[in-house]
């Protein structure tokens, strides 16, 4: 496997992946392409995410999880919020050597989204996970993890496409079981406007009770 010296076509190549272990051998193989990858498709949702972040958190009030941190562009953007206290994980291996060599995060962890994380429980003031949380990603199993990690009165923010089945349904059912609460939602909104034109994605804010 080989990565396709066409970026426009390695959204593409990546959503193609049939398991974890091939999303994560094609991240591998991305990781050192990425940010200039995503940069040149206007990649939106970091900056939205951020916006909600400064609502809802105070900086050093709490650890932060960037969940599918990748190469930690949104690690990044906390940062530079004044955010210190930032734990990445996500499954690529490649993509986590490029996010350490930022100097943002005091632990960066290899860790797969929708299986149970190797946190303790209420760890995080605030967990985020942007643009990770989709089909052939992350799946909406993902989303009881993430509310185990988070503490009482923390918030869970993150990105979904709009259009993705099963989602929305599991978000629903988490909120109706008292797992969660809905603080805010976007409207859609085409987040890779030269990269993915006719996709959409909502960013949600939800409390833990």
């Amino acid at each position: 496997m080989k990565l396709d010296k066409d970026k426009k076509k390695r959204l593409e190549w990546i959503y193609q992946a049939k398991d974890a272990h091939d999303l994560e051998a094609r991240y591998d193989l991305w990781a050192e392409d990425y940010e200039k990858d995503v940069a040149s498709y206007g990649y939106k949702i970091p900056g939205v995410i951020a916006g909600f972040l400064g609502r809802y958190l105070k900086a050093n009030d709490g650890y932060i999880l960037d969940a599918g941190a990748g190469t930690g562009i949104m690690g990044e953007i906390m940062a530079l919020l004044g955010y210190k206290e930032i734990i990445a994980m996500d499954i690529s291996k490649g993509m986590l050597e490029i996010a350490e060599e930022k100097g943002v995060y005091r632990e960066l962890h290899r860790m797969v989204m929708g299986e149970r994380l190797d946190f303790s429980d209420n760890k995080f003031a605030i967990t985020v996970a942007v643009g990770v949380i989709s089909v052939g990603h992350a799946p909406p199993e993902s989303f009881d993890e993430l509310i185990r990690c988070t503490r009482r009165g923390g918030h869970v923010i993150f990105s979904v496409r709009a259009d993705a089945y099963g989602f929305q349904e599991r978000q629903d059912a988490l909120e109706n079981e008292g797992k969660w609460k809905l603080v805010e939602e976007t409207s859609p909104f085409v987040s890779l406007p030269l990269g993915e034109p006719d996709i959409k994605h909502k960013v949600f804010v939800y409390e833990v009770p």
